[in-house]
């Protein structure tokens, strides 16, 4: 067999209508596909949030303060001054620092939706989780625009407020505003000692698993 004979392994060139039915037209189907995916996953997620029913309490300390309630059923939330629900946790936060704090609780989505973030929405599946703990968790910011600290506690389950928290996490004031707006990963700064943690790891973790 000469060279000329050798069979050739090049593959013949697409024609245009191949290109069209192989290419073009699947393409187009792969689409209508994920956005179907992504409805079905939508409705997932306003059905949990429709099945949510839980109450936090707010406790704003010092002056001008006092205690509200924040109940989500339906789809809806509420304030007021009882509770719908037996509380599934409880805020304590001063009122000195009120502006600065909610504003980082808001961006993070800690009290409802929140534009960066959709990691601690009350939906149904988190709260069932977050109704099996039980104890104090202190969050200390430190280096505030003043130069102070100041930290909030969220107390889980019913009951008393213990004298003492059993966990405490704290971080910088900037790193905190970071990690609201999105910008650093929580995990990736528990491990990386963005977040400093003394006391019951245990606590921490479950926190973390629950708001997932």
């Amino acid at each position: 067999m000469t060279a000329n004979d050798t069979p050739s392994t090049q593959q013949p060139p697409v024609t245009p209508e191949a290109f069209f039915k192989e290419k073009v037209a699947p393409q187009f189907r792969r689409r209508i596909d994920d956005l179907r995916r992504q409805i079905l996953s939508l409705e997932q997620q306003v059905q949990e949030r429709l099945a949510a029913q839980a109450t936090v309490r707010v406790v704003i300390e010092g002056e001008g303060g006092g205690t509200w309630y924040l109940n989500v059923s339906g789809g809806e939330m509420t304030v007021t001054t009882e509770p719908v629900f037996p509380p599934l946790m409880t805020v304590y936060q001063p009122r000195a620092y009120f502006d600065w704090a909610t504003t980082i609780a808001t961006e993070a989505g800690l009290f409802g939706p929140s534009a960066r973030s959709t990691q601690s929405e009350l939906t149904k599946s988190r709260v069932e989780r977050l109704k099996l703990l039980k104890g104090l968790l202190q969050f200390t910011f430190t280096d505030l625009p003043d130069g102070g600290e100041q930290s909030f506690f969220l107390q889980f389950g019913e009951g008393e407020r213990p004298a003492t928290p059993q966990t405490v996490l704290s971080m910088k004031a900037e790193d905190a505003q970071k990690m609201a707006r999105g910008e650093i990963n929580p995990q990736v700064a528990f491990m990386g000692g963005v977040i400093k943690m003394t006391g019951d790891m245990a606590l921490a973790i479950q926190f973390g698993t629950a708001m997932m």
